[in-house]
């Protein structure tokens, strides 16, 4: 739904930029033209628009002599390339100039977030993805706009057979998503307070699991979940303490005879590598994992389909270190954590993974076929913005004949003809 359904009068007037407001009030003192906008963004997209148009809608005056006229050229949810139109839409110069800012700023953000999360749940399609961008956005606005479009991408990836994203980490986005509520479980900051806790308890954190005290207050405060989510790094003792937390889950009287279900959240930050590993012990995991002899040969594989534009400029020696064999959660952290739950009889937690899954991220553990469950992450979020600027240039203008009708001047501005008209896409 638009922002507002009834806005005051000074609504658009406010936001809109000084030229569009001018030009409206040029327009009105010397005739009204009939124009059409074609609406469309300089980067490749997945179109996620109907929150903008129906924005439009609502702020199109509903006195206007001349009604206003969306044509969709590509229906929601497609892929689109550069400089594609989306849409046509027609209607009164003096009323649509003042709304052409209020449209933009609707258009791009989500298309291109719809783009990255189709993209990112192609290449990792049987893990699950859960939105959790909120916090990096700039207030519910530039959350609603990221978490539509991650949707309308997920969609779109769901007919091609990924599973696609879940839900959101926020109650007010969950609907985009089907649900009615934020998922989620535990921050760092909640095994901060239970080690905390125990310190103040005369406990020993280095001898007890801070982790495994979080996930016993968690399960005890939220009964009636299905499935707990631990995170683990923030001792530093990813394995250690997954361990632990396992041992007690799955023990005599533990949530597990209850049918309750575990999963570990690994989000060990890049200044370390996860426990158990260095870099040489990562090059000798992702070799067996592989079956190939170098690193060099793992590499290849890890950007097999890559473009050059694609890697935003990395280095090989850069998608080593981050995604690699360096530190952080890389695909070998990945792979050493399952193989140590395994080998110690715990076949059943799943992993989510959080820390930078942005596209080429999922790429690669795609590539590598990186055994995770869950993908937590905002990285759809456009990260350059000058992917999500929108355009709207008019290539019609229609001028009154004087008879009732319209004389119509297919114009626009030098560089921008591939936006003009064909016979099938012009309005009615």
């Amino acid at each position: 739904m638009p922002e507002t359904s009834d806005p005051a009068p000074s609504f658009v007037a406010d936001r809109t930029d000084a030229y569009f407001a001018k030009t409206a009030e040029i327009v009105a003192a010397h005739g009204d033209a009939r124009v059409t906008y074609a609406l469309f963004l300089r980067s490749d997209a997945v179109v996620a628009i109907d929150r903008a148009i129906e924005t439009l809608e609502a702020l199109y005056p509903k006195d206007a002599a001349i009604p206003l006229e969306v044509t969709r050229v590509a229906p929601e949810g497609t892929l689109l390339a550069s400089g594609k139109p989306m849409a046509y839409v027609a209607g009164s110069l003096a009323a649509l100039s003042p709304l052409e800012t209020l449209l933009l700023q609707r258009v791009g953000f989500p298309c291109v977030s719809a783009y990255n999360a189709f993209s990112m749940c192609r290449a990792l399609p049987e893990a699950e993805f859960l939105a959790m961008e909120a916090r990096h956005t700039s207030g519910d606005d530039m959350h609603l706009a990221c978490s539509y479009g991650a949707a309308v991408g997920s969609r779109t990836a769901r007919l091609m057979g990924a599973k696609g994203f879940v839900g959101t980490s926020t109650n007010i986005a969950a609907p985009l998503y089907g649900g009615t509520h934020g998922l989620g479980t535990m921050p760092h900051s909640l095994i901060g307070y239970a080690k905390a806790r125990m310190l103040a308890e005369g406990r020993d954190p280095a001898t007890e699991s801070a982790t495994l005290e979080a996930a016993k207050l968690y399960v005890a405060q939220f009964p009636d979940e299905q499935r707990y989510t631990v995170l683990n790094d923030y001792d530093g003792r990813e394995v250690s303490d997954a361990l632990a937390v396992c041992r007690w889950f799955y023990g005599a009287g533990g949530p597990a005879e209850q049918g309750k279900t575990l999963a570990f959240r690994l989000d060990t930050h890049g200044g370390r590598h996860l426990e158990g590993l260095d870099w040489d012990e990562s090059v000798r995991t992702l070799l067996k994992w592989t079956h190939r002899h170098t690193p060099g040969e793992v590499a290849k594989l890890a950007l097999a389909g890559f473009e050059l534009d694609e890697l935003d400029g990395m280095s090989s020696d850069e998608v080593r270190d981050k995604f690699l064999f360096g530190t952080g959660v890389t695909a070998a952290a990945v792979i050493f954590f399952r193989k140590a739950l395994d080998d110690s009889g715990f076949k059943e937690p799943r992993i989510v993974v959080s820390s930078g899954f942005d596209t080429l991220k999922c790429r690669v553990f795609g590539n590598l076929s990186a055994p995770v469950d869950v993908v937590g992450t905002g990285s759809f979020i456009p990260a350059r913005l000058s992917r999500s600027y929108a355009s709207a240039d008019i290539v019609r203008y229609e001028l009154p004949d004087g008879e009732g009708g319209w004389r119509a001047f297919d114009l626009v501005k030098v560089g921008r003809e591939f936006l003009k008209l064909s016979a099938k896409e012009r309005p009615a």
